[in-house]
């Protein structure tokens, strides 16, 4: 059953999306807290102040039931050089985030809340190739402790576009799902149209561990058709099964360009749900 995750930038957005997109689909309508103003940083960790303000805008619109992701990201990409090599410092910047959240009394575990990041690191047999820090990924997974929700972001997309042999991000991803983590990839670098193959190939994988596979960057209603068309082709009847198995989330944060402002387009969510309802039905994904 597909669902759909809207990352928001700041708490102002967070019932308005929620309404645009409705929890249509057994209630399965989630948000991605950012901070405010860093959608183009890539999203940013949010202050608590602002998950103080989503939740009561949430509470207030009788919202309470979605659950929300905080982003754990320290900085956006650097000026030069590949993103997601993170030093000690900030490091412990993203375990120190993680724990202030998590012992807050805002996140509920029974929400479904939960904690998004990625963290990379160059092969040791490949300089080139970029890997999911394993040791530090473990144990940001393991301060979230059981009972909260994790996300490997869109750090995996470089580990897709840095592999080579065009397979070599599947150790990775076996191992995100031996950590209990969900992924979210546009497959590899750029949009998730240019990548619907790869993506159809790691929904293929994921549908028979029962990882779930949040499919983001560039996801727009007017595409979603050929999107999942292009991710459908190791066969139309495989993909729909392999939907049906795993539980797909589309990630898309709705978002137009005002004045040179990227900002929360209610219109795009409100098209986007009915094209997923519409698509679902005509295509036997319901």
């Amino acid at each position: 059953m597909s669902a759909i995750e809207i990352p928001i930038f700041g708490p102002q957005d967070g019932a308005a999306a929620v309404r645009a997109v409705g929890p249509y689909i057994n209630g399965k309508t989630r948000l991605e807290l950012n901070r405010t103003g860093s959608y183009g940083q890539g999203g940013l960790t949010p202050l608590r102040w602002e998950l103080e303000e989503l939740i009561d805008a949430l509470y207030r619109a009788r919202l309470r039931e979605v659950p929300v992701r905080i982003m754990i990201r320290p900085r956006g990409p650097p000026q030069s050089g590949d993103d997601f090599l993170y030093s000690d410092a900030e490091f412990e910047k993203m375990k120190s985030a993680l724990l202030e959240f998590k012992e807050s009394p805002l996140m509920d575990k029974e929400r479904g809340d939960g904690f998004v990041f990625g963290i990379l690191k160059r092969s040791s047999s490949d300089a080139q190739r970029l890997v999911v820090d394993r040791e530090r990924t473990a144990e940001l997974r393991r301060l979230a402790g059981p009972d909260f929700k994790c996300v490997f972001h869109r750090a995996f997309d470089l580990v897709i576009s840095t592999a080579g042999d065009g397979s070599g991000w599947k150790d990775e991803l076996e191992w995100l799902e031996t950590q209990k983590m969900a992924i979210l990839t546009s497959g590899g670098r750029g949009n998730a149209n240019d990548n619907a193959n790869v993506l159809g190939k790691i929904l293929y994988e994921t549908a028979w561990t029962g990882q779930e596979l949040i499919v983001g960057g560039g996801v727009r209603s007017e595409s979603l058709g050929s999107l999942l068309d292009g991710m459908g082709g190791l066969g139309k009847v495989l993909a729909v099964t392999a939907i049906r198995a795993v539980g797909m989330v589309l990630h898309s944060s709705c978002s137009e360009d005002v004045d040179g402002k990227m900002v929360f387009d209610e219109e795009e969510a409100a098209r986007l749900r009915m094209t997923l309802y519409d698509l679902m039905q005509t295509r036997g994904m319901n």
